[in-house]
């Protein structure tokens, strides 16, 4: 390189340079043709289109064949705008693309998928841009000259991404003039509109065709940067693999997260891939406010501002988010119905176990109310009831005119407040409807705001899993993003769902439970409770946890953006990692979980706070839960991951060992059942 730079100084007559760009001032990480596989990836996800990256690629090729061949000019030579509109009417002719996308949005989504790709895939050719840089304050003149398919434009946003832009007088690429270096036609051009004399002028390129003998037929003088390695590189990149990359790029994220410190920060993996689908659904659905519910919402809210953050779309394309402080409670206090209708189905699915004094705490009843209603009764406001809702101390309760007035007047005053507080967000939903996010499970608080807006609005839940089946309609449906039953469920469904209450451990927020909203001085505000034991895990456990899994999601980003994977890659991984996390785990996991669960605060019911493994499940027919596990071992994994922490609180986890076989029989059995049973079609 310092030859180079010494040649170019050591001819006193040049004052002028022109510069090819790749493979010259940027090389690629990957074959030139795979950065058109991740354009279509990025535009697929910001269109929500139904079309595999392939088949776009190929819709691109062709459509570029086409176009040069029309307008007799060479690919890198045809007007970049007229390969996007070809393209557009090519993808709108065939209904993959909706008709309400205008050109407009659907070129300047093509254009910045086009940057995307490219720079994520870049690295610079540091000791030549400095040398350049040191000419340019030396008063040499720099021009870039580039045979390239991307507009000035385009190509000049690479360059102030790359901070060189400042480097260069002016840009010329072949498809902004419709002239290039390939034929040379590109040279008389550049000299006439730089004003420069073709012996003033040192031409610098890796291609020794285009940059040296081409600029020689015009009087230019070439100096040939050969980098051999990095051609060799591209060679070898036309062959590699997606999948293990992607494992590469995973598994390195899940090896850090094991040796930091954190326990179950690789977790973060399984956060990553869920904030992926959920934009990718809401890009498909057209959705655009996500509300993210409860306390695990703000963390899931957070990942997926940033993810949007990192795509570098959110200027032209941005999903607005907003964070919806909701519990189960408060949901099931705006959906109550007049006294006289009220069923309290909504209760009694989470309600559990409870006694009067909380049923009427559950009502926002005043204590001095309370206490009324409880010694004019003759009620015992401590004693917990099974089945408190359906008894004849309810009955009594229904009667009495002063419970009526007060269900009432709470009613009322919480559907009001909610009411101010959802239009606080500035969100149209009567016109786009509810789409809400949530850890997930079942939909409790989701069919609840559906039956607060009169069931008239429809109301879409995006989960991380679903484990229950509520009444689902068309205007409720529901998505597991991770996982789910619904519609059906498999081998991967079983193992993710295993661990619930783990994924909202991780997910804790620095705010307590939402108990009911207020209206203050015209204002809508949130009731909370935040449980001291809760407050704690979060303050000394989880935010460290979460600050550390948020720069291993960048990473992960980082990693996978120029990989061109499938979610079922994703899908994978994940079971994976949660096979060996739920068996293979060990103490200080165990411990940590132990800590965690000090702190979980169930807002419904008994109001208990903390979690223990009860081993009531495993008392069920050994031989029958034994004969299970050897037919469908994911059916028993639920049951499986509690094994070692309940022999850790019996003090007998040494006893463990055995345990850790069952990751490998079950390997094996998904292995013989992919292997002999590809159909499908065994039942258990």
């Amino acid at each position: 390189m310092k030859t180079l730079i010494r040649k170019i100084e050591n001819n006193t007559v040049c004052k002028v340079i022109f510069t090819d760009l790749f493979d010259t001032l940027v090389h690629r990480s990957v074959h030139p043709h795979y950065t058109l596989k991740l354009w279509a990836k990025f535009l697929i996800r910001e269109l929500g289109l139904q079309i595999s990256p392939d088949a776009l690629f190929a819709i691109r090729i062709d459509a570029l064949s086409y176009v040069s061949r029309k307008n007799k000019l060479r690919g890198i030579e045809l007007p970049y705008e007229l390969l996007i509109l070809e393209i557009y009417n090519r993808l709108v002719n065939t209904s993959i693309l909706p008709n309400n996308i205008a050109f407009g949005n659907f070129k300047q989504l093509f254009e910045q998928a086009d940057f995307v790709s490219e720079i994520s895939v870049q690295f610079k050719n540091e000791e030549l841009i400095t040398h350049l840089s040191n000419l340019k304050e030396k008063g040499y003149r720099i021009y870039l000259v580039s045979d390239f398919f991307l507009s000035k434009e385009v190509i000049s946003k690479i360059l102030e991404f790359h901070r060189m832009l400042a480097i260069f007088d002016a840009v010329f690429i072949s498809c902004s003039v419709s002239k290039s270096k390939e034929d040379g036609a590109i040279y008389p051009y550049v000299l006439e509109a730089t004003q420069s004399k073709a012996q003033d002028v040192i031409m610098i390129g890796d291609n020794k065709q285009s940059d040296i003998l081409n600029a020689a037929k015009y009087g230019i003088q070439g100096i040939h940067t050969k980098h051999l390695s990095h051609k060799f590189r591209n060679k070898r990149n036309l062959m590699g693999n997606d999948a293990s990359s992607f494992e590469k790029a995973c598994s390195l994220v899940e090896k850090r997260c094991q040796k930091s410190g954190h326990p179950f920060s690789e977790y973060i993996i399984h956060f990553y891939f869920f904030t992926e689908r959920l934009y990718l659904k809401a890009r498909k659905d057209g959705v655009k406010n996500l509300f993210f519910l409860a306390r695990e919402g703000l963390y899931l809210k957070k990942l997926f501002d940033f993810y949007q953050e990192l795509n570098q779309f959110t200027r032209t394309n941005k999903i607005h988010t907003h964070h919806l402080k909701a519990s189960r409670q408060s949901a099931q206090q705006i959906a109550l119905r007049p006294l006289q209708e009220e069923d309290f189905k909504q209760f009694r699915k989470t309600g559990g176990q409870m006694s009067v004094e909380q049923l009427l705490t559950l009502f926002f009843f005043p204590n001095k109310t309370k206490l009324e209603i409880i010694t004019k009764l003759g009620l015992d406001s401590d004693k917990v009831h099974s089945n408190l809702l359906e008894s004849d101390i309810m009955q009594e309760l229904r009667a009495d005119g002063q419970f009526i007035e007060q269900y009432e007047l709470n009613r009322t005053n919480q559907k009001n407040a909610f009411t101010a507080y959802l239009n606080s967000f500035n969100a149209n939903i009567e016109h786009e409807g509810v789409a809400l996010v949530d850890v997930g499970w079942g939909g409790t608080m989701q069919e609840c705001i559906y039956e607060f807006l009169e069931k008239k609005i429809p109301v879409t839940g995006y989960y991380i899993g679903l484990k229950e089946i509520y009444n689902i309609q068309p205007d409720t449906k529901r998505y597991g993003l991770n996982f789910s039953i619904y519609p059906s469920h498999g081998i991967s469904d079983h193992i993710l769902k295993a661990n619930g209450q783990l994924y909202e451990q991780l997910l804790g927020a620095p705010h307590g439970s939402t108990l009911g909203y207020s209206i203050i001085n015209g204002v809508p505000n949130t009731v909370e409770f935040h449980e001291e034991n809760e407050k704690y895990v979060f303050d000394n456990y989880i935010k460290s946890l979460q600050e550390y899994m948020l720069l291993e999601f960048e990473k992960l980003f980082v990693a996978l953006r120029p990989i061109n994977y499938a979610q079922e890659m994703a899908q994978k991984y994940m079971t994976n990692m949660a096979l060996r996390n739920g068996i293979l785990t060990n103490i200080k996991k165990i411990e940590f979980i132990n800590n965690l669960s000090q702190g979980f605060y169930q807002n419904v019911g008994e109001n208990k706070v903390g979690l223990t493994y009860s081993p009531n499940q495993l008392k069920s027919s050994k031989i029958n839960l034994f004969k299970k596990f050897l037919r469908s071992p994911e059916k028993v994994f639920r049951l499986l991951v509690k094994v070692k922490p309940y022999m850790h609180a019996k003090g007998i986890y040494w006893l463990s060992g055995p345990v850790s076989l069952a990751y490998y029989y079950m390997k094996f059995n998904f292995w013989v059942k992919r292997k002999w049973f590809p159909k499908n079609l065994l039942k258990s």
